[in-house]
């Protein structure tokens, strides 16, 4: 069973300002297009836009800007947001059922961008798909 503190911070209270969550949402789509598209990604996605823009009180749905892993880096400095962003587009990646060689290659991209060790970024892998797998969404709530 995946307890909430190896989640962490994924479901935590975590402030993001507007620019950190479009920028993670943007590094979602570019994870999500890595092995095409899948309609349970950009559902996902399509929901975090929402979620940005109704917190926003936005008039039009937001334009999400391309997103590499150097961009993102520049864009998100806060340590525990970087590992917030790493652990959403690793779940993104699961979202369809399965993680690809694809999209483990880009995620390892964004991983070292954000300065994260292979050996560190292995460990939320491994915490992510574990939680994945085992059915168990408590941790969630």
């Amino acid at each position: 069973m995946t307890t909430r503190a190896e989640l962490a911070p994924l479901f935590t209270d975590v402030k993001l300002s507007a620019d950190d969550a479009n920028a993670i949402v943007a590094a979602l789509q570019d994870v999500a297009r890595t092995d095409g598209e899948h309609a349970e990604e950009l559902a996902m996605i399509r929901g975090f836009v929402e979620l940005i823009d109704a917190d926003l009180g936005a008039a039009e749905p937001t334009a999400l800007p391309a997103m590499t892993p150097d961009k993102l880096a520049l864009a998100i400095t806060d340590p525990v947001t970087r590992k917030l962003a790493l652990q959403c587009a690793v779940l993104l990646a699961w979202a369809d059922g399965s993680l690809s060689d694809k999209e483990r290659a880009r995620l390892a991209e964004y991983a070292s961008a954000l300065g994260f060790s292979k050996k560190d970024y292995d460990g939320i892998e491994r915490s992510i798909t574990a939680w994945v797998k085992s059915g168990d969404f408590a941790p969630m709530f």
